[in-house]
């Protein structure tokens, strides 16, 4: 039962368009929130204060979900080539240029926990996206997903690391994938070098305060002059360098999700469009995608920074 459980939840996995998937024991990772109370206690979290919360959840995912038995992590290619280049344009970080994939992911994993309560009727089962205090990067390594690289990001050998995470956690018994022990960054440093911001740590993590996508995406406020620096004239959401320049995404594929597709308007955005959007143009053409995270204000803010790069 335990086996052919574990046969269909992967394929129905990879029905919904999941690139990869794994599965992991649940059982408590004291280590997990003793890493984030390090990070934290540096304040690299900047302003993302509730990440210093649910220190007992973070350690031990009994308590987030009683009962679980088991870590599902489904990873959901995003890649896309940049937009064609011309210098007329701003920057958009790739996974931000089609609908959010917070519920898209949900939804995906919402489709695969009706296999496991055809199994198990009265199974608890829970669905995880970019929330909960949910270590989900670990939870991937454990699941055999990938190593953490020296970005912070998990990176599979043959899909690379442009790849969103979903997790399904549940009290079913299944069969365990072997974790990724092992980091295949070696000695290369080119995320490190290449960061315009210098945000990479060598212990493969992130200082949030120095990142660009934490500056254009998180924070509400003014703009540091080192962040400034570091910025070229078009960048308004996001960065992805340390992605681009990472050898193992040199074979990156272009995801098949028709739902991370940008659309025609915003293809044809120039950068008068952008200056002289309107809060109703943008509530309009951005409704349901990430760039409502950072809202109208906010979006107009990282557009005067880079003009302001531009001028400089």
């Amino acid at each position: 039962m335990r086996t052919t459980l574990t046969t269909r939840i992967k394929e129905s996995l990879t029905n919904e368009g999941f690139s990869l998937t794994g599965i992991a024991r649940a059982e408590p990772h004291p280590d997990d929130a003793a890493i984030i109370d390090g990070w934290t206690a540096k304040g690299m979290n900047g302003s993302m204060a509730y990440l210093e919360k649910n220190r007992d959840k973070r350690a031990d995912i009994t308590l987030l979900v009683p009962g679980a038995r088991s870590v599902i992590v489904a990873a959901l290619n995003y890649y896309n080539e940049d937009l064609p280049p011309t210098s007329d344009r701003y920057f958009i970080s790739r996974y931000a240029r089609g609908k959010d994939y917070h519920d898209l992911i949900r939804s995906k994993l919402y489709n695969t926990v009706k296999i496991i309560r055809e199994a198990y009727p009265d199974s608890q089962c829970r669905v995880f996206c970019d929330s909960a205090p949910l270590t989900e990067k670990a939870w991937a390594q454990r699941a055999g997903i990938g190593w953490r690289g020296r970005n912070s990001l998990i990176i599979n050998r043959s899909l690379g690391s442009f790849f969103l995470l979903g997790e399904i956690v549940t009290d079913a018994e299944l069969e365990y994938d072997e974790p990724i022990t092992e980091d295949f960054c070696g000695e290369c440093r080119k995320c490190i070098e290449g960061c315009p911001t210098g945000a990479i740590n060598y212990d493969h993590t992130i200082d949030a305060r120095k990142c660009i996508s934490y500056h254009t995406i998180e924070l509400r406020g003014e703009t540091p002059p080192y962040i400034m620096d570091g910025m070229t004239e078009t960048m308004i959401f996001g960065c992805d360098r340390c992605q681009e320049i990472c050898p193992w995404n040199k074979k990156a594929t272009r995801h098949h999700v028709r739902e991370f597709e940008p659309s025609e308007e915003m293809l044809l955005l120039k950068r008068d469009d952008w200056h002289n959007m309107t809060e109703e143009r943008f509530k309009r053409l951005f409704a349901g995608t990430p760039l409502e995270r950072a809202g109208y204000n906010g979006l107009m803010h990282n557009i005067a920074l880079a003009r302001e790069q531009g001028t400089t």
